[in-house]
Order: C-alpha cells, then structure tokens, then sequence
C-alpha cells in the first residue's frame, strides 16, 4: 500500500485552553466568516496541477485534501480527509461529530477508509460529559492493529478553575496533570506520571491585556519555548524555540492568516522561507492560497465553499 505517512496533529494553540485540548469545531475556530454549510480543499502543485500534496500549513497540514461540513449553527458535523494512493485522491478517513443543545461536542466517531485498501473500521470514538457547563468527563476509544485500547480523562475543578486532570487506561490512573492559576489563566501545568515522577511541564505568561505571550513546555532534557507577539489585541508573529534554537518563525496578516513562515530545515541545516498570497470571496473567506517556497511558487491550495 503505497500513501504518505502521516501524523494526525492539529494546530490548535489559538483554541485551547491549557491542558484540554478543544480541537477545532465550528465557524469561529476555523476563522470562517458568514454562514458557510461546507468547505472542500485540494492542494496541487504549483508545477503540475494534476499533482496533489499536503503542504504542512493551513487546510493541507496533515492532507491533500479535506471536505468540512457544518450545520446551520456553525458546528462542524462531517469532516472528510483525503491523501494521495498512487497519483489519485482517495479518501483516508472521516470524522462526524454530535453537539447538544448548548452547542457542546457530545460525540466524535472516525472511521478508517484508506481508500478501500483495508477493511472499514472505527478507529476512534469519543464522548464527552458536561456538568453546568464543565467538560467533566472525556471516553475515548482507539482501535489499534493488534489490540484496542479505552481511556478515560477527568476534569477536576476548584471555584470554575480546572485544578487537575486524570488519565485513566486500563482502569488504572496512568498520569495526573495538575494546574495552577493567576485569575482565570492557567499558569502552569506538570504532568505526574502513575509512579509519581514529573513529566512534562508548561508553563503559560500573559501580558497586561491577558493575552497569551509565552508558552515553555519541558520534558527531561527535552526544551521548547513559544512566544507571541500582538498588535491590535491581533496575533502578529509566533516563534518557536527547541533548546533555544529557533526552529520556526510565523509573521500574520490582520487576519491572523500566515504571511510568512520561516522554519529550519534539519536536511540543509538552513531556513527555508514560505509566503502565502491569498484570494477572498465576498464574504471575505480565502479560496485560493499559492505558498512559495525561497520565492519560487510551489503549492496552490484552492477552496471551494458553500453557504446556507
């Protein structure tokens, strides 16, 4: 079976609240503007548009192609992923979601397709459980080749502040990630692992406007700082650090879309410059983004969107 490898991650730091991760999931997240019913996107080649690639930004991060699908209160219901299998689109998975009538995410389910390459399956499952509000509760389900596993998170709380976290597997806590706070910013967050060594610490600064300006995530010898810059209470640039290194720099737009991105290359040991031109509809939503690399167009990312 021939496709691209591929890990599923979602660039989720602009939608998170610490420790929780709140993936994207209706109009706002995923800065759409207007009533939009669905989005499809392909990204091609900028050389040979019968070419289809995942770019490692925007709607191409992880695939050459995703179809979104909303319900008429914004929130995403369908999502679709395609990969290329030997020079044509196939559908890799999909994902459909279940709201309450709070417009909370009640129920996640993905089913495995690899363009029909394998057996159909579920993947994942998740369902989640609220109290006045509160993400309280969080099931998930994931089928592996060789064995199934089922976790359970807990989300404890102190005065609306969440105050810890507990990862069960195998009706066993497995880690516990405890948060500290100034107001209602979480400041810090140290994961403890079942035998009750520290794992990963992060800690979270702010400036006067409550904005995010730096996030420091340590694990053992391992260091990665991000800082971020605003003008206009607008996020304007994002900058990563790995041992204090640079690795990747990310200059917005005012509409906080990437303008350019400079992220090192460990092949060449060098940095590598992408810029993104965009086109809008007249609902001011992006449908065509060409992303040059060292000033040579190389990716076309085109969207086709449909309102209610």
């Amino acid at each position: 079976m021939l496709i691209k490898k591929c890990v599923i991650m979602l660039k989720v730091f602009l939608f998170l609240l610490p420790g929780i991760l709140l993936a994207q999931n209706n109009w706002k997240d995923f800065s759409l503007k207007g009533k939009v019913k669905s989005l499809g996107s392909v990204t091609v080649k900028a050389d040979n548009y019968q070419l289809t690639s995942t770019s490692g930004f925007l709607d191409s991060e992880n695939f050459d192609s995703v179809y979104l699908e909303f319900d008429s209160k914004g929130n995403l219901i369908l999502q679709k992923n395609f990969l290329d299998y030997q020079g044509k689109l196939g559908l890799f998975d999909w994902t459909k979601f279940q709201f309450n009538h709070e417009n909370q995410i009640e129920k996640s389910e993905t089913t495995l397709i690899q363009n029909g390459e394998e057996p159909r399956k579920t993947s994942q499952r998740k369902t989640f459980y609220y109290i006045k509000n509160q993400l309280v509760r969080m099931d998930e389900f994931n089928a592996g080749r060789t064995s199934d596993q089922f976790w359970v998170t807990n989300y404890i709380y102190d005065g609306g502040r969440l105050k810890r976290k507990d990862f069960w597997m195998e009706d066993e806590i497995f880690s516990t990630s405890e948060f500290e706070h100034r107001l209602m910013k979480v400041t810090s967050e140290k994961t403890f692992h079942n035998d009750g060594k520290l794992g990963k610490t992060i800690i979270y600064k702010y400036d006067d406007n409550a904005k995010l300006i730096l996030k420091s995530a340590k694990s053992g010898n391992e260091q990665t700082d991000e800082t971020f810059e605003y003008e206009n209470a607008k996020l304007k640039a994002h900058t990563i650090k790995n041992r204090g290194k640079i690795i990747l720099e990310e200059f917005l737009t005012m509409d906080e879309l990437p303008k350019e991105i400079r992220k090192f290359n460990y092949a060449t040991q060098e940095f590598d410059l992408y810029q993104f031109q965009f086109q809008y509809d007249n609902q001011n939503n992006w449908i065509n983004c060409v992303i040059l690399m060292n000033q040579t167009p190389k990716l076309i990312i085109k969207r086709k969107i449909d309102y209610y």
